[in-house]
Parts: structure tokens; C-alpha cells; sequence
């Protein structure tokens, strides 16, 4: 198949980017319908650097600084932070088009090419994270991207130039992409350098690897400029605070299901059938390093939250332009064309369900009725152009422990090894996880704090990952604490008080923390006990009068 022509293939992606970015920001504002929580963790995160504070060094993030920049510019243009959240995707699609559109053109045959960018683009365009769940959400939106980016790099690293090489701006490129990767989220660099690595030794493009390597120090050293030594010494402290946490070294899927389980194994089979049936058609190098990139690709869905095998993108593109002509190599009774041919289509026939939510998501989002929505930050007019589902926001319901002490079921928590009931200062804590709610909770806690006497400007630890009470009343963002739990009780020598819900959005985390709390031997004072939560002010609270 001959190559795209270059004009076409870039004014057909710069439609398609103005198209679908046309209609995200046409809506006026962002409507989640799931993943809330998650949300309120990227509406902290932002929040806080519009205020001056940084990643890492004023709180404690795994995410890279890059995951949230092009969304801070935007906020602080005035913008509403549902449309910043929609203009900074458009942002990122548009600045990938030029490149996206390299990799394609240079690497891949017409209609694949065409078929490779657009699905590059839509990936960083979508509304969801993936999964068959037809949901608008923003989680995990950094996923997507740095999807997207490793996209550009495998094909400028695997596939072969079509035509005049170009070995310095493939270098480049390569580079300066893998260190935007380290700075939008690592594990991508960890699971997909090794076999890069491999790949441009092997095919000897020394120069490649040298300007890559360049590429990447300079990026480097020019947010060491901006931001000194110390962010990175932060960013690693908080990669390394996060690896050995026991709550967040992955997402909750063991690694043996992500590999042979029956939702994930079909999409392994494939991959390695891919690089066998390669090898039969006589390209061992390549071969080699798709089977290199495999155990990357596992690594990186094991830790991404939904666990899409959202690589398949990539696999299918790389097939369909590694496959030889019909014909010409033949094993085993094989055209090794037809079954390349066939591993794609079962490839794609695997991914079909993620990949029709992903390019629906925008079109979903548009056709929300904005009636059923409303505003995540009540407290902040200036920010209703980000809403929730109503019910999603307020539906207070929870799933609890019926065989408490003392109740009919109690015998059969022994039968079963139930922990014994989580307790801080006194107080028990019921088991109690809330399933959705979310607004409803911060905006009620908020309000019973502020009405107890809270100070305004306190500072709050809060053993759950849901903390953000301090967009909803006039309190302090915790310094040195973290919008999510990493474990080490972040930010604990800043706290005026420690917050214990008694329901919570993720149970095993409040009682790790409290558990964490009480090994610290900290000095808490109980000062206020309902049924919402439990407070305990610390050394350096202010001397103020709390309401029991």
C-alpha cells in the first residue's frame, strides 16, 4: 500500500481535532456522570497550583507536573475550570497533531495511517477512561494521553521509514516524548523504555538514540530551570512513597488476572501471536521487540485503573503495516499476510467495546441534559461550568457491615475473620463505604465543620480520599498532604485537626490510615463526635471552642 498524502492526512486530522473539539467546548462546561471522586481530586490538585502551590514540592502527587499543566493555564485565564478541563484536551490533541501525523505518514501505509491518527487523536479527545461503561468521565484523563504519546514513539521506534529516513528528528522526537511521558505519568517510561531501548540498539540507529537521549536531558534540565532541583528530588520522593504504599502500588487487579484472567488474556494471546506470526514471516527483529513491548504493555494496564488494554490501538496499526504482501511468505501452510490480517481483526473485535465508548464519549457529553446535573463546587460560582449527575451527587447510599457486636449476625463476623471494629481515640468507627454521594458528603461535612466553630484557614487531615473540604468552606488545603492517600500520613506535622468519617468512600483506606494514626502515638483531642464524623484537634489547633 502506498504511503498518505501528507496534506490530506494533516488537514483531515486538523478537521477531525476542530470537529471534536467543537463539540466538547460547544456544551459550556464538563458534565461527569462518574468518577466523581476522582474528580474532586483533580479539582484540588488544580485548584492548588492556581494558588501557587506545586506538585510534589507543596503536595504530594505520583502524577506528573504535565498531567495538570495545560489545564492550570487555562484556569488562570479566568476560565471556569469544567471548560479549562475541556480546552487543555483540545490543547494536548492539537499539539500531538503535528506529531501524531509524522508517525503516521512517515511509517504507515494510507488507510492505515489515517485509521492510527484519528484513533490517536479520539483516544486524547474522549470523555471516559475506557471499559464498556457508558459513563462521562474525566478520571484518569493523563492515561490517555500519555497513551497517545507512546503511540508516536513505538511507531517511530518499531515501524520501518517509508521512504527518506529521518534519524535526527526521530530522535528528537523520541526524546523529548519519553520525557513528557516521565512528567505526565512514569510508568509508562518504566514499562516501555526497556524494549525501546532494545529496538534502536539492534537496528543500530546510533545517531537516533543519541539525539534521543539529548532531547530528553534537555527537557530535563529546562524544567530544572524553572523549578529548581528540588521538584525533582520531590517527584522522586513521591514515586518512591508511592511504590511502597499499601494502598496504591496498584489499582486492585492482581497481576495474575491482568495476564491470564478471562477479561485480559485474549488481548495478551494476540499481541504474542502477532510477534510469532512476524517471526514466521521473517522480520526477527521486530519480532523480538513487539514481544519486548508486551510485558510493558501488561505492566502499564496493571496499573492503570479500568485495565482497557487501550495498546491494542497500536498493535493493530503495527500489523497491518509489518505484514508482508499476500503471497510472499508462506509457513506452515500459512499466508503469513491473511494471518497478520486475522490477528488484527481479533484484536480490534477485543477492544471494540472500550473503543466505541471512547469515541462516543464526546458525543455522550453533548447530548447530557443539563437539567440532571448540578454544580460540584456549589460554593465557587465561578467554577459552575463543572456539574455532576444529581443523583450520582447525592444519593447517600452505602453498604455496611450488618454483623456488628451485639446484632443478630454477630457469630458469623468470627465465621468469616472480621477485623475487630476500627477505633481512634475512643471512638468506633462503623463499617460503613459509601457508593456514590459524593458532593453531598463534602458539602455536609463542610457545612457541620464550619458551624462547630472550625476556624477559617485550618488545615484538616482526613482518613478517606475523599478531603477536599476546603473547596466547599473556607479552610486550608493541607500542605505537604495529598488530594489522594499515598500512605505516610502526608502532610500529618501541618494538620490542626484529623477528620475520621464514619461512613467513607474507600473503607480498607480509612482503616489504614487510622491504624497509621494510632502507631504514630499522636496527641489527639477528641473534640466533636456525630454521626457524620469524628474530630480531633492536635498540638498546634488553635485555641478556639469546638461544638460537641
Amino acid at each position: 500500500m502506498s504511503r498518505p498524502n501528507p496534506v490530506v492526512l494533516f488537514v483531515t486530522l486538523a478537521l477531525f481535532v476542530a470537529l471534536i473539539g467543537g463539540i466538547l467546548l460547544s456544551k459550556g462546561g464538563l458534565f461527569v456522570t462518574a468518577q466523581e471522586g476522582d474528580t474532586y481530586h483533580l479539582l484540588d490538585v488544580l485548584l492548588r497550583m492556581q494558588l501557587g502551590l506545586r506538585p510534589h514540592v507543596d503536595f504530594v502527587t505520583p502524577l506528573g507536573i504535565f498531567a495538570f499543566l495545560p489545564m492550570v493555564w487555562f484556569l488562570e485565564s479566568d476560565m471556569g475550570i469544567g471548560m479549562a478541563v475541556l480546552s487543555a484536551q483540545v490543547l494536548v490533541a492539537a499539539l500531538l497533531l503535528p506529531l501524531i501525523w509524522y508517525a503516521a505518514w512517515s511509517r504507515m501505509p494510507s488507510r492505515v495511517a489515517f485509521g492510527f491518527a484519528i484513533a490517536s487523536l479520539w483516544l486524547v479527545l474522549a470523555l471516559t477512561y475506557g471499559t464498556a461503561n457508558a459513563n462521562i468521565s474525566i478520571s484518569m484523563h493523563y492515561n490517555r494521553w500519555a497513551w497517545s504519546i507512546s503511540f508516536i514513539v513505538l511507531a517511530l521506534v518499531l515501524l520501518p521509514p517509508r521512504g527518506r529516513a529521518f534519524p535526527v528528528l526521530d530522535g528528537i522526537i523520541i526524546g523529548g516524548l519519553l520525557a513528557t511521558i516521565v512528567l505526565l505519568k512514569i510508568t509508562f517510561f518504566v514499562g516501555l523504555a526497556p524494549a525501546i531501548l532494545v529496538a534502536l540498539v539492534i537496528d543500530g540507529r546510533t545517531r537516533t538514540l543519541i539525539w534521543a537521549i539529548s532531547a530528553g536531558l534537555v527537557v530535563g534540565a529546562i524544567m530544572m530551570a524553572f523549578y529548581g532541583l528540588g521538584f525533582w528530588l520531590a517527584y522522586f520522593s513521591d514515586l518512591l512513597n508511592v511504590s511502597d504504599s499499601e494502598v496504591r502500588p496498584h489499582t486492585g487487579i492482581p497481576l495474575k488476572e491482568i495476564i491470564a484472567g478471562p477479561a485480559y488474556i485474549g488481548a495478551l494471546g494476540v499481541g504474542y501471536l502477532a510477534a510469532v506470526f512476524l517471526r514466521r514471516a521473517g522480520d526477527n527483529r521486530r519480532a523480538l521487540v513487539l514481544a519486548l513491548l508486551l510485558p510493558g504493555f501488561v505492566f502499564i494496564t496493571w496499573q492503570n485503573s479500568g485495565n482497557d488494554p487501550q495498546w491494542l490501538i497500536f498493535l493493530i496499526a503495527a500489523i497491518l503495516t509489518l505484514r508482508p504482501p499476500v503471497g510472499v511468505q508462506v509457513a506452515s501452510g500459512m499466508d503469513m499476510h491473511l494471518a497478520l490480517t486475522a490477528v488484527a481483526i481479533a484484536a480490534g473485535a477485543i477492544f471494540l467495546p472500550s473503543a466505541l465508548n471512547l469515541a462516543l464519549s464526546p458525543i455522550k457529553h453533548y447530548a447530557a441534559r443539563e437539567a440532571q446535573f448540578q454544580p460540584m463546587l456549589p460554593s465557587r460560582p465561578e467554577h459552575s461550568d463543572i456539574r455532576v449527575n444529581i443523583d450520582r451527587g447525592n444519593t447517600m447510599t452505602a453498604e455496611v457491615a450488618l454483623d456488628s457486636p451485639g446484632s443478630p449476625w454477630a457469630r458469623y463476623a468470627e465465621i468469616v475473620g472480621r477485623p475487630s471494629p476500627l477505633t481512634l481515640g475512643g471512638v468506633e468507627f462503623p463499617e460503613c463505604e459509601l457508593i456514590a454521594g459524593s458532593t453531598a458528603l463534602l458539602r455536609e461535612i463542610g457545612a457541620d465543620l464550619t458551624a462547630a466553630g472550625v476556624p477559617d484557614g485550618s488545615q484538616i487531615y482526613t482518613t478517606d480520599i475523599l478531603s477536599s473540604f476546603w473547596l466547599f468552606e473556607p479552610f486550608a488545603p493541607l500542605q505537604n498532604g495529598a488530594p489522594w492517600y499515598y500512605g505516610d500520613l502526608s502532610g500529618i506535622e501541618n494538620a490542626d485537626y484529623v477528620l475520621v468519617p464514619k461512613c467513607s468512600f474507600l473503607m480498607r483506606m480509612r482503616g489504614i490510615m487510622v491504624r497509621e494514626l494510632n502507631a504514630a502515638n499522636l496527641d489527639l483531642r477528641l473534640v466533636r463526635d456525630n454521626d457524620l464524623y469524628a474530630l480531633f484537634a492536635l498540638p498546634q489547633a488553635p485555641n478556639n471552642p469546638i461544638s460537641r
